[in-house]
C-alpha cells in the first residue's frame, strides 16, 4: 500500500500555505512499522541525506520567521475545534514517531561507546525535548474543548481508553519514566538528556492539572475495560484513533512522514501562536515552571534541532543556523 501525499494533494486542491491532508488541518494516516522488538537488530537510526527536506519541510527551516508567510484561515467551527483537532491527532502522530527513532538511538547508545554513544545521546535527548514541545501542542486546547470533544471522542472509541495502550510506547517507557537515563551518567551528554526527560515529567504532570484538574483519567474511571483482552487489541483501539496503520516502512519513509508534520506543525504556529495569550492566567505551577515556559517559546527550534539528528544533516546542509532558532 503506497500513498502519494503529493498528487493526493495536487488533486484535493490545499490551500495556499497549507500541504497537508485534504484541507486546511486536515489530517493524514500515518503508517508505521510494528513496534521495535528488543530481540530484533537495530535499524539505522537515520535517514539518509539524500531526503528533500527543503521540499518537505520549508516553513520549519524559516524557523520563527514570519515575513511574507501564506498560512490558512482557521476553518470555521466551535471554538477553533478543527484546529484542536489536528494538534491532537497530528501531535500525537509526531510523537509515535518521535517514540520509534528515541527507542533506536537508545540501542545505539547502550551499544556504543565514545562519539558514537555521545551522538546517540544527543539526538536522545533532542527527541525527547520535541516530544516535550508535542505534550504541549496537543494539550493547547482549552480545556472546554478538552472536555467537550476530545474525552468524550476517546470515550467513544472505549470508556477506558488510555495512553498506555500506545504500541510504540513500551520501547522508551523506562527513559521517560526516569528510569533509563543514570546508566549514561558518565557522558556530560547524559545530564541534559537526564534534564530533558525531568522537563517532560513536569510537563506531563501540568498538562493533567490543567485539563482534568483533580480528576480521573478515563482508565481509571472505567469499570468494564477487562471487556477488550490483550494488548494487541488494545493497540489496535488506540492505533486507529489516531488513524495509524501498521506497515513496513523503510527508515526514509519514517523520516519522511515525521518531517511531513513537523511542516504542517510550523505552519500552524506560525499562523495562530502555541496557545491563547489568556490562557497564562489559568496555567497550573508546573507549566509556569522556566524550563517548560523555555520549551513553549521554543517550540520551532526544538523541533528543527530534532529534524537535524532525525536526516543526520547538520546546520550548514539544512541551510540554517539551529542555534540561532
Amino acid at each position: 500500500m503506497n500513498i502519494s501525499y503529493d498528487s493526493m494533494s495536487a488533486e484535493l486542491g490545499t490551500p495556499p500555505g497549507w500541504d497537508f491532508g485534504d484541507c486546511a488541518y486536515g489530517l493524514e494516516p500515518l503508517l508505521l512499522p510494528e513496534p521495535l522488538d528488543p530481540g530484533d537488530d537495530a535499524p539505522p537510526p537515520r535517514a539518509p541525506s539524500e531526503l528533500d527536506v527543503a521540499q518537505l519541510c520549508p516553513s520549519l527551516l524559516a524557523g520563527a520567521a514570519t515575513d511574507g508567510a501564506v498560512v490558512p484561515a482557521p476553518a470555521q467551527g466551535p471554538a477553533g475545534a478543527q484546529v484542536y483537532w489536528f494538534r491532537w491527532i497530528t501531535g500525537h502522530q509526531v510523537s509515535f514517531l518521535l517514540w520509534r527513532l528515541l527507542g533506536q538511538q537508545m540501542r545505539v547508545a547502550s551499544g556504543s561507546v565514545g562519539e558514537r554513544r555521545t551522538d546517540a545521546l544527543a539526538a536522545m535527548t533532542a527527541y525527547v525535548r520535541g516530544y516535550c514541545a508535542m505534550l504541549l501542542y496537543t494539550s493547547s486546547c482549552p480545556r472546554g474543548v478538552y472536555e467537550g470533544l476530545i474525552r468524550p471522542s476517546m470515550f467513544l472509541q472505549h470508556p477506558g481508553f488510555s495512553g498506555t495502550w500506545a504500541p510504540d510506547f513500551g520501547a522508551v517507557r523506562p527513559l521517560l519514566r526516569g528510569r533509563g537515563a543514570a546508566r549514561w551518567a558518565d557522558n556530560p551528554v547524559g545530564a541534559q538528556l537526564r534534564q530533558a526527560v525531568a522537563v517532560h515529567h513536569t510537563i506531563h504532570s501540568g498538562v493533567a492539572a490543567r485539563l482534568v484538574p483533580g480528576g480521573r483519567s478515563l482508565l481509571q474511571e472505567a469499570t468494564r475495560t477487562a471487556d477488550v483482552r490483550g494488548p494487541q487489541m488494545l493497540g489496535t483501539l488506540y492505533d486507529n484513533y489516531f488513524l495509524t496503520v501498521r506497515l513496513p516502512q523503510s527508515q526514509p519513509e519514517i523520516v519522511a512522514q515525521l518531517l511531513r508534520r513537523l511542516e504542517a506543525v510550523a505552519v500552524d504556529l506560525r499562523a495562530n501562536g502555541l496557545h491563547d495569550a489568556a490562557d497564562d492566567e489559568d496555567l497550573p505551577t508546573e507549566l509556569r515552571e522556566n524550563d517548560v515556559v523555555e520549551c513553549g517559546r521554543d517550540v520551532l527550534g526544538v523541533l528543527l534541532r530534532l529534524a537535524g539528528h532525525a536526516t543526520g544533516l547538520d546546520a550548514e546542509a539544512l541551510g540554517v543556523q539551529l542555534e540561532s532558532v
